[in-house]
C-alpha cells in the first residue's frame, strides 16, 4: 500500500491519493483524490504501508504536529518502507529573498514560497526546513535519508528527500525524539521556555493519539 497525502490535483497511479474535499480548497477547481480526509485525522494499521509521500504539504504543519505525524507515519510503515517529503528550501529561497539585486517579483515569490499563499487558513506555511534540519528530524525517528535532491521551479527552490525506515520506535521513544528536537527551538532554559516546551509536547501527544497506528 502506497499513500499520496495532500495530492491536490496531481493523481499518482498505484497510490491511495488523499486530500481535503474540494470545498475546503480555494483555487483548486477539481479533485482527483480517492478519499477526502484531514491528514491529521487518518490512521492505518501498524506496519501495513509501503510508502508515504507528500509534496509541498509538510511545511503546512506546526513543528510539534510535524513531529507527531512523522512518529505516526513510521508506525504505519513497514520496516524498509519509504517516506518521501518535498518542501521549500529555506536556505536557497532565503538567499533569493535577501539578495539586494533581486527584483520585487523575485522577492515576492521567495517570501510567498517560505510563508505560504495565505488565501485560506491552511495556506500558511508553519515551518521552514533546510536539508540538514529535515535529515536531522527524520533520523531521530529511525529513518535513513537515501536521496536528497534540490530543484528549481518558476523561481522557487525545493528539497525532495527520500528516506527509508530502518527501525520501529514505540510511543515513548518517539516522544523523547520530539522533545529533543523541539528543545532546539527554545530561547534558553528559563521556566517560561520550559512551560512552552510542555505545551508543545501536550499538543504533540494529542496528535499522536489521533493518528498512531491501530492494531492489525
Amino acid at each position: 500500500m502506497k499513500l499520496h497525502l495532500g495530492c491536490g490535483e496531481r493523481y499518482l497511479d498505484g497510490y491511495i491519493n488523499i486530500d481535503f474535499p474540494l470545498n475546503e480548497h480555494s483555487v483548486q477547481i477539481k479533485t482527483v483524490a480517492d478519499f477526502h480526509r484531514d491528514l491529521r485525522a487518518i490512521r492505518y494499521s501498524a506496519g501495513c504501508v509501503d510508502e508515504i509521500r507528500l509534496h509541498h504539504v509538510f511545511e503546512h504543519f506546526p513543528r510539534h504536529i510535524a513531529c507527531a505525524l512523522i512518529a505516526s507515519w513510521q508506525s504505519w510503515l513497514k520496516n524498509g518502507g519509504v517516506l518521501r517529503i518535498e518542501v521549500p528550501d529555506l536556505l536557497r529561497t532565503g538567499m533569493s529573498a535577501l539578495n539586494p539585486f533581486s527584483s520585487p517579483r523575485s522577492y515576492g515569490v521567495a517570501v510567498r514560497h517560505l510563508f505560504g499563499s495565505h488565501e485560506a487558513d491552511w495556506a500558511a506555511h508553519r515551518e521552514a526546513y533546510t536539508g540538514r534540519k529535515l535529515r536531522s528530524l527524520l533520523n531521530r525517528y529511525g529513518f535513513s535519508v537515501e536521496q536528497m535532491e534540490r530543484s528549481q521551479w518558476r523561481g522557487t527552490y525545493n528539497i525532495d528527500v527520500i528516506a527509508r525506515k530502518k527501525k520501529t520506535l514505540d510511543k515513548m521513544a518517539c516522544a523523547e525524539a520530539a522533545r529533543d528536537y523541539l528543545r532546539d527551538f527554545l530561547l534558553d532554559d528559563s521556566d517560561t521556555e520550559a512551560r512552552l516546551l510542555n505545551v508543545w509536547m501536550t499538543l504533540y501527544g494529542r496528535q499522536v493519539d489521533a493518528s498512531w497506528a491501530s492494531d492489525r
